[in-house]
């Protein structure tokens, strides 16, 4: 179906004249009878309102292989799919972020302990753990951060 026929069947469809189509664009009548007879296309800015005030994708609108109503991809159910994949970002975003919570305290934990043992007993070993386990620890606070500063 060319964009002419579903200009026009859109059109109908919505029970709107060529004048109160044209209204809504803020063109003339005889523009909205030009792009429904073919001689003429909407522009990018048309053609944008256009999906939006029918409740179309622009990419229906001017793909000549959706035949009907049925080809349609609705602006919203793709709105829709595009947020329970925002909410399940989101979600497990907040996972990291315990994550990276729980593993910095672990790490730190652990730093202090090595420290404490390499003191009680002198030795070089728990000196280098404890400063592994402090980088480690300081590397996932930074992580977390820098999530944080994303949003």
């Amino acid at each position: 179906m060319k964009l002419s026929d579903k200009i026009l069947a859109l059109r109908k469809k919505a029970g709107m004249s060529q004048e109160a189509l044209a209204e809504k664009l803020s063109v003339s009548r005889q523009t909205v009878s030009r792009w429904e007879l073919g001689s003429a296309e909407p522009d990018a800015g048309n053609l944008r309102e256009l999906s939006k005030l029918f409740g179309v994708t622009a990419d229906y609108l001017l793909n000549d292989d959706y035949e009907s109503d049925g080809d349609i991809p609705r602006v919203r159910e793709a709105e829709a799919s595009l947020e329970k994949t925002e909410a399940s970002l989101s979600e497990k975003t907040r996972t990291l972020e315990k994550f990276l919570l729980i593993g910095s305290a672990a790490f730190a934990i652990a730093a202090v302990a090595f420290l404490i043992a390499a003191i009680d007993s002198l030795n070089i070993l728990f000196v280098v753990a404890a400063l592994l386990n402090a980088i480690l620890s300081g590397v996932l606070i930074f992580r977390y951060v820098s999530s944080k500063k994303k949003e």
